[in-house]
């Protein structure tokens, strides 16, 4: 017999964003051996949810594989751990930079736990953690 929490729908994603002025995209693509997910130019033009962009931006993500929203943090930190006192590096040098946790569900209440050696992990980097949760409240 199913259960109703077998039909949820769940995604989500973990990425790396860095913002600045003057960015040098290509360099951090290099360094962070990774292709960014998206890159903004400071620009008056540019519009991102009805706003202008205020600084550069590139973001590198993991998307969620199952229903576990820290499964693709911690596959994002592995990734990016050989390159880690290069992000603590670019954070102490006035970038703004974070991790970022996106997790979408139908579930009505959400919850998980963040094991110890993951936040060592995230530790190492030496930039803020970001949570954005939506949830479509109650379909099971």
């Amino acid at each position: 017999m199913e259960h109703a929490l077998d039909r949820v729908f769940h995604s989500g994603d973990a990425s790396l964003i860095i913002r600045g002025e003057s960015l040098d995209f290509d360099e951090i693509s290099s360094r962070l051996d990774v292709e960014p997910a998206g890159i903004l130019r400071k620009v008056g033009k540019v519009s991102v949810g009805g706003r202008n962009v205020s600084k550069d931006f590139w973001m590198y993500r993991v998307k969620m594989r199952g229903d576990d929203p820290l499964g693709s943090l911690a596959q994002l930190l592995r990734e990016l751990e050989p390159h880690h006192a290069y992000i603590r590096h670019l954070s102490d040098s006035g970038y703004d930079v974070c991790l970022r946790v996106s997790y979408r569900s139908e579930l009505g209440q959400i919850y998980f736990e963040m094991p110890a050696e993951l936040q060592a992990q995230i530790a190492r980097f030496g930039v803020r953690l970001e949570f954005s949760i939506l949830s479509w409240g109650g379909a099971v």
